[in-house]
């Protein structure tokens, strides 16, 4: 007896680590699956300065709820993201987490009708594909131009950056490199030099 593997219409394989087979919830309402596993990324989710690179790991700790119309997705998905600081350009790695609550409806319901709308996901059959709800709520958690500060630094990878207060992160009188000439010619000097003497 041979079996065949399904494949959703939007061209993933039943067994992309990312696609769920909610079989085992049946159509009862108010049955649950506990799905609490790591995978990994088969494509980077995120943009140039912060992403979850391809083939890194993302924890999974989601509950699967059969509704009514279809299933709710609720739960955390973890991961450790490249960042590359919009301020010195230094590059380093952060834990990054978001929460998701997606609804996901069988074909034909009801609640299918707002799926135009994002607001709802479509089943494909009894396959769930979880990529699309992980790349908005990420899209949506990433700052554009993130910063060393922006995850629990108190400076920049490189303490020579100056702060957006133009001062550098090293020497808390330092003056920014791109006024120095400016405060030269007005005989303000280095105060970090005036300390010293």
């Amino acid at each position: 007896m041979s079996t065949t593997s399904h494949t959703p219409r939007n061209g993933r394989p039943a067994d992309d680590s990312l696609v769920l087979d909610t079989r085992s919830l049946g159509r009862t309402p108010g049955a649950v699956s506990q799905v609490t596993r790591a995978e990994r990324l088969a494509e980077a989710i995120g943009v140039e300065l912060i992403r979850l690179p391809a083939g890194s790991e993302v924890s999974l700790d989601l509950l699967l709820t059969c509704v009514e119309e279809g299933v709710l997705v609720t739960g955390h998905v973890s991961g450790v993201a490249s960042v590359e600081c919009a301020r010195c350009l230094g590059e380093f790695t952060a834990p990054v987490e978001v929460e998701l609550t997606e609804m996901y409806a069988y074909p034909g319901a009801a609640a299918a009708d707002a799926a135009e709308s994002d607001d709802v996901r479509l089943l494909d059959g009894d396959l769930l594909d979880l990529e699309p709800a992980l790349v908005d709520a990420f899209g949506l958690d990433f700052p554009l131009a993130p910063t060393c500060t922006d995850y629990g630094r108190e400076e920049c990878v490189d303490p020579a950056t100056p702060r957006p207060d133009g001062v550098s992160g090293e020497e808390g009188g330092r003056i920014d490199p791109r006024w120095a000439g400016l405060a030269e010619k007005f005989g303000m000097g280095d105060t970090a030099g005036e300390d010293r003497g």
